[in-house]
């Protein structure tokens, strides 16, 4: 295979999506036309996540086409989050903190694209990152703005691939920040400032994120146990049925105003559920474990959460959390934990 005429590197962060997006305008084709010439019309390159589970076909081909190395190709998908965010990739089913698409055919019933409209507009080229698919990353760490996971104007979730179709005479391409069916210009989206209510809790979110979009940032086992905790955490904040009484109780004690979390039936997790409500909700579940087990302690303490709930479906549950809720049980007492 001969290597593409113009085959410009991803930038820094850069998902494999918008990559290959770039790729196709920069050779000077329509996205659709540019895939079915290069990967065959029997291969449909957007009717799956691509970013989460690209084909073998689809990275040998780029691998070739762009002379970079595998690590290279592989290092623009969410594979990268592995043994960080999740322990063991899978194709299907739920990946700890990955945002879902929910894909139908080559549409996005989902709002899990995620951007930052004053990082599109520094760019000095528009484009998509890794880390904004990422379900902790509800505000930008670099211009602590909220994130945004929809055009503003239309509604629509963000799909920059669909923007020449139904296109015909069209031969002008957009920057990736615009709207494929409004073309609003997503970079000049509404900013809301961060509201930094606990500086302990927003100064290690932000860390966090800012050490995510790093490519060889590593994970230590302390922080790995917290992020697994607070995402179990999280999944019994957004159900009703696990722990009814914890999401109040940590809005009293954070003095946060109270926001429903809408518990809808067609969510397979609490990463599809939009920023507002994740945001909300990150914050109360940040500060629960800031001092932690303290608080959790409380919360127990408080009857805000019982100590089997705590343990409910955690099948990646680490040890140190195990010893704490078994002290938790009300047959035991107490007194052997402080011991």
């Amino acid at each position: 295979m001969s290597i593409w005429p113009v085959h410009p590197h991803p930038h820094h962060d850069e998902l494999l999506s918008s990559w290959l997006v770039r790729i196709a305008h920069a050779n000077g084709l329509k996205v659709q036309t540019f895939c079915h010439l290069e990967f065959d019309k029997r291969y449909e390159v957007w009717n799956r996540d691509i970013d989460r589970l690209a084909p073998e076909w689809l990275l040998y081909t780029i691998q070739t086409k762009t002379g970079l190395s595998r690590e290279q190709v592989l290092n623009t998908t969410l594979l990268t989050y592995q043994q960080k965010l999740y322990d063991k990739y899978r194709a299907a089913g739920q990946l700890s903190w990955i945002t879902t698409l929910q894909i139908y055919h080559r549409k996005r019933r989902g709002h899990g694209l995620q951007f930052c409209p004053l990082c599109l507009a520094e760019d000095k080229e528009p484009y998509f990152r890794k880390s904004w698919r990422i379900a902790l990353h509800t505000f930008c760490p670099k211009h602590m703005i909220l994130m945004h996971d929809r055009c503003p104007v239309c509604g629509e979730s963000i799909a920059f691939y669909r923007q020449e179709l139904g296109k015909p005479k069209e031969h002008q391409f957009n920057p990736l920040s615009t709207c494929w069916q409004c073309q609003f210009d997503l970079s000049k989206s509404i900013m809301h400032k961060v509201d930094v209510w606990d500086e302990l809790v927003f100064s290690n979110w932000q860390k966090m994120l800012l050490n995510l979009s790093v490519k060889d940032t590593q994970i230590n086992q302390e922080t790995g146990d917290h992020l697994k905790i607070m995402h179990h955490l999280m999944t019994v904040l957004f159900s009703s049925r696990l722990a009814p009484k914890l999401h109040a109780y940590l809005c009293v004690q954070t003095g946060q105003a109270f926001q429903k979390l809408e518990e809808n039936k067609t969510h397979t997790s609490w990463e599809s559920h939009n920023i507002s409500e994740r945001h909300h909700a990150l914050g109360l579940c940040w500060w629960l474990i800031s001092d932690y087990p303290n608080r959790l302690l409380n919360a127990w303490t408080d009857k805000a959460i019982r100590y089997n709930h705590m343990l409910k479906d955690f099948n990646d549950c680490p040890e140190s959390f195990v010893k704490i809720t078994k002290f938790l049980n009300r047959n035991l007492n107490r007194s052997l934990y402080k011991s």
